[in-house]
This record gives C-alpha cells, sequence and structure tokens, in this order.
C-alpha cells in the first residue's frame, strides 16, 4: 500500500498530506501512538512534545519500531552535544495540511520517555494554533489530542542500504 492511499484514509482535509508523502515516496504511514495533549506540550518556551514509554495514552514502542537499530541507539545518546553533533535524530514531521517541521527524537532516561523537541515542535504549534485550541477546549471541558502516524522515506531507506554495503 503507498502513502497516497496509505492508512490515512479517504479523510478529504488530509489530500494534501497523502500528496505530499507520495510525492516523497514515503512508506504507507501507520498510526503508532496517541496522546491526550497537556499544558506543557503546548508550552511555547517548552518547545517539545513527551511521548511516555508507557501511560494511560498508550505504550510508545511501536514508535520505535520504525527506527533502524543505529537510530534507536542514537536516539538513546547521552543529553549533551558531543563532538560538535546534537543527540538524538532528526526527524521530519508533518502536520496535516502536508507542513513540513524539522524536529529532533531522543530519549529522557529521567522521565522514561521520548521526546519530539526543537524550534519545529513551536512552530508547529504556533502553525496549528494548539495552545489557542487548548484554551477553547478546556473551557468547554474536552480534551485534546493528538496523533503520531510515522513512515519511511524512501531517501532514507537508499542511504542505509548503501551504507550496509
Amino acid at each position: 500500500m503507498d502513502a497516497a492511499g496509505g492508512s490515512l484514509g479517504d479523510d478529504a482535509q488530509l489530500a494534501t498530506l497523502r500528496d505530499v508523502l507520495a510525492a516523497l515516496g514515503a512508506t504507507a504511514p501507520r498510526l503508532v501512538y496517541r496522546k491526550t495533549l497537556h499544558r506543557a506540550d503546548v508550552n511555547m518556551s517548552q518547545t517539545r512534545l513527551l511521548i511516555p514509554c508507557r501511560s494511560d495514552d498508550g505504550d510508545a514502542s511501536a514508535l520505535t519500531a520504525f527506527l533502524t537499530e543505529g537510530e534507536k541507539e542514537r536516539v538513546r545518546e547521552h543529553h549533551e552535544v558531543r563532538e560538535g553533533h546534537l543527540y538524538g535524530i532528526e526527524v521530519p514531521v508533518y502536520d496535516r495540511h502536508g507542513q513540513r517541521f524539522g524536529m529532533r527524537l531522543n530519549w529522557i532516561e529521567a522521565s522514561r520517555a521520548y521526546r519530539f523537541s526543537g524550534t519545529g515542535w513551536e512552530l508547529f504549534l504556533r502553525d496549528n494554533q494548539l495552545p489557542e485550541a487548548m484554551a477553547a477546549a478546556e473551557e468547554i471541558g474536552w480534551k485534546l489530542e493528538i496523533e503520531l502516524w510515522a513512515f519511511r522515506l524512501t531517501e532514507l531507506q537508499l542511504r542505509e542500504r548503501r551504507a550496509d554495503i
């Protein structure tokens, strides 16, 4: 199944995202995590989305199923900048409108959680008006959820194969 038809279904609001992923040669996206957003997740000064390994929201292990062994190791590197490179891995994140945001994915041992972080998360929040949506939802007693869908890009798969040769 390709990304154009993929697991995102027939939702007309996702047509642009399906088109972007198909143009990138992405594998079919799969839902890997659903999370109720908390105030800290939409706090512009936090610039991170925390994904607990095990919580009431679910188990984040499906997220790591899309990572290679090398990526898993880099995600779990210590929190320091080492030899001029940042910890974790760069990940392209797309919103439902097909807009790309650059973020980093890393592991926080103290929290036993994965974290998507960086200015890309702040831009994601702003562009999708999540702080405002959260405030409006709280006023009427609702909660906001976010879904994480994972996919692989053909470009990354080709690079991995070349590295194995």
